[in-house]
């Protein structure tokens, strides 16, 4: 699977509603969700950077089988369809992480406001304090915190968590680097 099909699946599936209700709902000016209408705009151009992507592995393919039967001057056109498949597979990618960013944002934005008052809260459970230093260990060793890596990196470790745990964790975290 694509990462711009992933990423859509993730969003609709966050979202609880097919992309094409959201975007018609944002478009007529229904949602309130301040996150929403970037996240659409970088859903699009992450399907663009997809299919600009798709294309040029096709174009690299075709040079190539060229190259293969024989037709030798094309060397420079297979570097050249290489490199910018390359290239556009990093830009797909940083593009992406993007989009998991906001889905982040807009995941806080909810906790925040089903928040109770901290006087209500309870304490951390002895396994969340294990979590938060087991999480710890992997988000050192991360370029970027966000909710999938994270995931990820706990996966790895043979930690498997809930979305309301993982999130819990992710929010102690970032607090935690800012206050450095």
């Amino acid at each position: 699977m694509s990462t711009a099909i992933y990423t859509r699946r993730l969003v609709e599936h966050r979202y609880g509603r097919p992309l094409e209700k959201l975007q018609r709902g944002n478009a007529s000016g229904r949602s309130d969700d301040p996150v929403l209408p970037i996240l659409l705009r970088r859903l699009d151009g992450l399907a663009q950077t997809g299919v600009d992507a798709r294309s040029a592995r096709r174009n690299l393919d075709a040079a190539w089988q060229r190259h293969r039967s024989g037709e030798h001057a094309l060397d420079d056109l297979v570097l050249l369809y290489a490199t910018e498949v390359v290239d556009l597979e990093r830009q797909e990618q940083s593009e992406a992480e993007a989009v998991w960013d906001l889905l982040d944002v807009r995941f806080l934005l909810d906790a925040a406001s089903a928040r109770q008052p901290s006087a209500d809260r309870a304490a951390p459970s002895p396994d969340d304090q294990d979590l938060l230093v087991i999480a710890r260990e992997v988000a050192a060793g991360l370029h970027r915190l966000n909710r999938e890596a994270l995931r990820r990196g706990l996966h790895d470790r043979g930690v498997h968590v809930s979305n309301r745990r993982l999130g819990a964790v992710l929010q102690r975290l970032r607090a935690e680097s800012t206050s450095r």
